[in-house]
């Protein structure tokens, strides 16, 4: 099956980023226009709806920001930086609001429906995990393997009963506490069932480490171990091959780096395809449940966010 695919602008800027998309569409991420080599200038983070662009408001003294994930009351989380500290930032509403999370580089880097946020702060001697349930401020802690590691970062969180998430962390655990599900870091991929019980989901091979990047409701868990991208379900490690997996959908289908996986058959990105397109260089970085996928590629020789579906 051919898919679709639609450029989604860059608002007169070089570039733009597409990290996340809701089941209703909305598509969250930013516009740039960095001086090479430089990969990052001051990105302004974006909300795409129903063929339109608009940028988020970035309030004094913050000069740019990126968003990474929304939610379907409209609620954006990421981050802003004032040229001094980069700051944990959510949008509702049309007003930017800044999250409480420590550190001197702080990111909100998912949402769920409920509105609670995960994230990490960092700061000189290390990197803490933060969640926000029913707004209280909670520190997420390493996984029960991983009591003396100061490197933990939270990039998921979605809700108990509803659709996935995004769930995007390095090096991390991932724990399920009602209402939310929310990741943090270790130094392998786990998965936590709440009352402390934080199990290590090991990794494809021996003396290597793995990262949990994204799960569903079915505790269906997607990530690398060493260079490949992994499916982990019921206590079983399926090899997805080269690159990394980013996120599963509900049907358990997987977005990777430059692939989709389903049903057992991988394919890239590219062969999904017409040959005359006009795009390259695919990276995808989110899917929702209607199989519609978001991410970076590059268009008549610029680099663009952009959606494909069935």
């Amino acid at each position: 099956m051919a898919y679709n695919i639609l450029d989604l602008g860059s608002l007169n800027k070089n570039l733009s980023v597409a990290f996340a998309i809701t089941n209703c569409g909305q598509v969250a991420g930013w516009v740039d226009s960095p001086v090479p080599p430089a990969t990052l200038g001051a990105p302004v983070p974006f909300v795409w709806t129903q063929g339109f662009m608009h940028l988020l408001p970035l309030a004094g003294p913050a000069v740019s920001g990126q968003a990474f994930d929304l939610n379907g009351q409209g609620q954006v989380v990421g981050n802003t930086y004032n040229t001094v500290v980069t700051r944990a930032t959510r949008w509702q509403g049309g007003v930017m609001q800044l999250l409480p999370f420590l550190g001197d580089v702080a990111n909100g880097r998912s949402i769920n429906d409920c509105g609670s946020v995960a994230g990490d702060g960092a700061t000189v001697t290390n990197i803490q995990a933060w969640c926000d349930p029913g707004g209280r401020l909670n520190p997420i802690p390493p996984s029960n393997s991983r009591q003396a590691d100061r490197y933990c970062r939270a990039y998921g969180i979605s809700n108990r009963e509803s659709r996935p998430d995004r769930w995007r962390v390095r090096y991390w655990a991932a724990y399920l506490f009602s209402p939310c599900i929310r990741a943090a870091a270790g130094r392998n991929a786990c998965l936590s069932l709440g009352q402390g019980h934080r199990p290590d989901l090991g990794t494809l091979h021996a003396n290597e480490g793995s990262e949990a990047y994204g799960i569903n409701d079915k505790k269906q868990v997607v990530g690398r171990s060493g260079n490949h991208a992994f499916l982990w379900h019921n206590g079983a490690m399926t090899d997805l091959g080269a690159g990394a997996a980013y996120n599963i959908n509900s049907n358990a289908a997987v977005i990777g780096d430059s692939f989709l996986w389903h049903g057992g058959a991988r394919t890239a990105l590219t062969a999904l395809l017409p040959a005359n397109s006009g795009w390259s260089s695919l990276e995808g970085r989110d899917i929702n449940d209607n199989g519609e996928i978001v991410g970076t590629g590059v268009h008549s020789g610029n680099t663009r966010a952009f959606l494909m579906w069935p």
